[in-house]
């Protein structure tokens, strides 16, 4: 695996194009980002299984988890010397960490006769009056959010106290889609905090699979850095 620091060009030529490619919007806005990532990964050898997890860090920053090494054809972007990704971990190992995930749950529909996955928060909210969500959708992100991060390290070699850990930056996106679907929609939820491993091997696998839902549009990327 293969960690990588990517930033689109500051030239003439691109900053030109930077309205189309990021968006006119401020802030993050990951469906520009879905393309200008893939772009580093496309060979042209037609479609491909994407290999990658990657995060939107600021404007048109990204950091990229990848199995392949990027290649820029395109001249877009300002690509940093890829590092191997392989961290010398051993249980008991204290970490800090943030991520950027689109926590989801499966519940069975028998409309459809299978299970769907639906948004943690708006789940939790879903049998609440929509008049009072408004206020009671703070206190969801966090417990919701919570609750999905334990199940997470449940299965993948870590653990996290609830008091060490910040839950906030809940988002939700709309991104169009051609051919005639309709568009698709997802949440963010952003984790900081410290975590403790407990089974190494487990834990840098499952960074590597990335978490939750939605990881072809900038989710599911775990950063970690050894705590001090």
């Amino acid at each position: 695996m293969f960690f990588t620091r990517a930033s689109l060009r500051r030239n003439a030529s691109v900053n030109a194009l930077a309205p189309l490619l990021l968006g006119a919007g401020a802030g993050l806005a990951p469906h520009p980002g879905h393309h200008l990532v893939w772009s580093l990964f496309t060979d042209g050898d037609g479609e491909q299984e994407r290999d990658f997890l990657w995060r939107e860090e600021s404007r048109g920053v990204y950091y990229i988890l990848s199995r392949r090494l990027p290649r820029d054809r395109h001249g877009l972007f300002d690509v940093s010397p890829p590092k191997t990704f392989d961290p010398d971990l051993r249980e008991g190992d204290v970490l800090t960490f943030s991520l950027r995930a689109n926590p989801v749950i499966r519940r069975h529909d028998p409309a459809r006769g299978r299970s769907v996955k639906h948004d943690v928060v708006m789940d939790a909210l879903h049998s609440i009056p929509s008049s009072g969500r408004a206020v009671r959708r703070l206190e969801a992100v966090r417990t919701q959010g919570l609750a999905w991060l334990g199940r997470q390290a449940d299965s993948a070699g870590f653990s996290a106290s609830e008091s060490g850990v910040r839950v906030d930056g809940y988002d939700q996106h709309r991104v169009a889609r051609g051919g005639g679907r309709p568009a698709m929609s997802f949440s963010t939820v952003d984790f900081q905090g410290r975590l403790r491993v407990e089974a190494p091997s487990d834990f840098v696998a499952a960074i590597a699979r990335g978490f939750g839902a939605a990881k072809g549009y900038g989710c599911g990327l775990m950063l970690i850095r050894r705590a001090r």
